[in-house]
Formats: C-alpha cells, structure tokens, sequence
C-alpha cells in the first residue's frame, strides 16, 4: 500500500467515526440553500461548493467554476470529487490529504458547540486555465451539523492567491472567526515521510535558505555559522530525507509538509 493510499484510508476511516444517520440528514436544507450559495459565488466572485461527508462527494459547485479557474463544469457534474481532485497538483495533494485528516481530527475532538466557529484556510496549487497551475486560498467549514453534532456539510470558497509561486508549498491554519483563536494543524503522525524526516529547527531554515535558491557560502553568511556546517546540515537532510540532491530534498520536504 503507498503513503498515499495510507492517507486515504486513514481519512475514511475517520469519517465513519461521525456515525452519520442518512435518515436522519434533511437534504431539503441543501436544496433551499442552493440559491443563497449561487448569489455567494456572484457577490464574492469566488467559486463555492459544499461537499457532503455523508455521501462522501460533492453535492454542489457554483457555475464561475469554469470562468474563474477554467474547470469544465460538465465534468464536474459527471466526475464530482474525482474531477476537483484531478485538478489539485500531485505534490500538494498529498499534503492537502494528511492536513485534512489533521483538521478533520481536530474538529470531531471540539465540543459540539464549538464546531460551527472554526473554519480552515488552505493556499495550495490547482490546474487552472491553459493547463497552468495557480495559487488558490480555499477557507473550508462546517455549513450544516447533523442532530447528533457529526459535520454533515461542508462549505469550501475558493480564491486566487495574491501569493503565487511554486516553492511556498502548502499552508494551512485553523481560525476560530468568532474569537480570532489562532489553532495549529497539527502533523499526522504516522506518515513515512514525515516521520523518517524529523529534520531539527536549523535543518529547516537551511533547507529553506536552499528553497530560495542560495548557495552554501550565503547560507552560512545569513545564519552566521560556517560553511562545513552548512554543509554538514545539507549532508543530513538529504540522509533524512532520503534524497539525492538539494533540490529532490526541497520537493519531498514541501511534500510532507515540513516547509508549510
């Protein structure tokens, strides 16, 4: 089984923990909201969807989809889930699947009139129009709880990002939008990469003196340490990593998270 199907499995083994009750869902809510979300979409000039953890998959997309970040809605409809997550970029997507599993394990240990306050915000990377990637910052919350307090629907608004760029990686944050709370998405433990990777705090800004694109005498310039120490942190990050060169290190560390 890869990471990646590890990831997964985990993510659904989670949602089964909520013990939604499908006769119990009201689904009339979603209908009778469906206007409300269209005139979001057109006033915020964002793209909006709700994704139903019941059904496990999109239960609407707001039609500027298509304008905004050029996906074809036919296939949305026919595709749902599997289209958006078509369109997410293969390094990020794994990320996005560990840090969900994260928030989605923070949500369930709230008090259930705590989980309507918190919303994540997400930047990552998404194939948009003429095959291009951009930037997009998603904020993602809970839209509908069902009886028991199980998160039932789920609203997503997307933007572009005023912060493009392909080595900024992805980054998260949970916000409590009522009291401003701040709360870190923490790592999940049990990734092969990440867990092999456990670089030190100094690994990181080395390695990410080396995203940036500076050379080993600059490195050691900016941090004030010698170059054989550079250099002996670039030796132990490509070991922990498992890496080749620098640059195969940079991917896998933005992979797993460990630059966000």
């Amino acid at each position: 089984m890869s990471e990646l199907q590890a990831l997964q499995m985990r993510y659904f083994e989670l949602l089964e923990r909520q013990q939604l009750d499908p006769a119990g869902l009201d689904y009339a809510k979603l209908e009778s909201a469906r206007p409300m979300l269209e005139q979001l979409a057109a006033i915020k000039n964002s793209g909006v969807s709700v994704f139903d953890m019941n059904r496990r998959e999109h239960v609407f997309a707001s039609y500027n989809f298509e304008s905004l970040f050029g996906y074809d809605h036919d296939r949305i409809q026919n595709e749902g889930t599997e289209y958006f997550d078509s369109r997410i970029h293969p390094e990020d997507y794994p990320v996005l699947i560990a840090r969900g599993i994260s928030t989605l394990e923070f949500f369930l240990a709230l008090p259930i009139a705590d989980r309507n306050d918190f919303k994540a915000i997400t930047e990552y990377r998404i194939l948009s129009h003429e095959a291009n990637y951009i930037r997009i910052v998603e904020q993602h919350q809970p839209l509908e709880l069902d009886a028991q307090g199980n998160v039932w629907l789920t609203l997503s608004v997307l933007d572009i990002s005023p912060r493009q760029g392909s080595d900024l990686g992805v980054q998260s944050t949970l916000v409590n939008y009522r009291t401003g709370q701040v709360a870190e998405i923490p790592k999940v433990q049990g990734q092969s990469g990440t867990e092999k990777a456990k670089l030190t705090s100094r690994e990181r800004e080395v390695l990410s003196l080396i995203q940036q694109g500076h050379l080993s005498k600059e490195i050691s310039d900016l941090l004030s340490i010698s170059v054989h120490t550079v250099n002996t942190h670039r030796q132990r990050i490509l070991e922990k990593l498992d890496a080749g060169n620098s640059m195969e290190a940079v991917q896998l560390a933005s992979r797993y998270g460990l630059l966000g």
